[in-house]
């Protein structure tokens, strides 16, 4: 296969650690939909992932019916899928950084992204179609791609933090509200290492929006859950790689902690409050850094 892209190795290394949790049992059929589902993407990295753990020999093809996992990927070390680095992330970063400074029109054309960056033209696909995966950007009919719409100025992410607080305490009280009690204590123990350690912002941001997608897919609402993802999706280009207040993380963590601790004891109510309470808290702050 060509060069997988970061973030095909990316959702390999999350299906990798599902295996290894319990999630996906040795000889299950790995279905493309329900890890698209799963892991918030689409289903074209998902079919990269798994072609990539193919080689790894840690999953296997099935005969028409796409791929299962193999007694392998349960002993294996996770480096055994590591993330690609070099040139591709280089631009990848570029391009997510020259856009939040509102460097790149609206619209561009992969001529024009040749010449400004010098990179090739299959490294700068790669990057498009990364993007593309990623909900940030779509090809335009005819020539040319567009970037769609981002929480890239403070008053999208005070919008997009109060549709939150609508719906995903909401997400606590559906009828169908089922806890994922191994999936929560998994969560728990991420929090809580966040808590004791000191994060580096893409692990924050994962395990956060790990946490919040958890919620939403206990909520059994399959609406709710496409929502929360497409949030954390818009959320990754302004949030993932800074961390401005470490003290802020660290009360987010207790946050987190004290909604599941809620959930535990059987009280929906109170922790859908203290979901509210949490988003708010933090559409709050995103409003005093506007203003300074």
């Amino acid at each position: 296969m060509t060069e997988p892209t970061t973030l095909q190795v990316k959702v390999a290394s999350q299906i990798l650690a599902a295996i290894q949790s319990g999630e996906l049992a040795p000889g299950s059929h790995l279905k493309e939909v329900e890890l698209a589902e799963r892991f918030g993407v689409s289903r074209s990295p998902i079919r990269g992932a798994l072609i990539y753990l193919a080689t790894k020999e840690l999953v296997g093809r099935l005969p028409h019916q796409g791929f299962c996992v193999l007694e392998a990927a349960l002993s294996v070390g996770l480096d055994k899928v590591s993330l690609p680095v070099g040139e591709d992330e280089e631009l990848y970063q570029r391009l997510i950084d020259d856009r939040l400074a509102q460097a790149l029109p609206d619209q561009v054309m992969e001529s024009d992204l040749l010449r400004r960056y010098g990179a090739s033209k299959a490294v700068l696909r790669r990057c498009l179609l990364r993007l593309s995966d990623e909900g940030v950007m779509q090809r335009k009919h005819g020539h040319g791609w567009m970037f769609l719409p981002t929480l890239s100025s403070a008053e999208k992410r005070f919008e997009s933090y109060r549709f939150r607080m609508l719906l995903e305490p909401a997400g606590l009280l559906e009828p169908t509200f089922k806890l994922p009690r191994e999936r929560l204590q998994r969560c728990r123990e991420k929090q809580q290492a966040l808590l004791e350690g000191t994060p580096d912002s893409l692990s924050f941001f994962e395990a956060n929006a790990e946490f919040h997608e958890l919620l939403a897919l206990a909520s059994g609402n399959s609406f709710i859950l496409q929502t929360v993802q497409q949030q954390n999706r818009l959320r990754r280009l302004t949030e993932f790689h800074t961390v401005s207040n470490l003290e802020r993380v660290k009360t987010s963590c207790r946050e987190h902690l004290q909604i599941i601790d809620a959930l535990e004891q059987g009280d929906r109510e109170w922790a859908s409050n203290l979901l509210y309470q949490h988003l708010k808290l933090a559409s709050t702050l995103n409003e005093v850094r506007k203003k300074s």
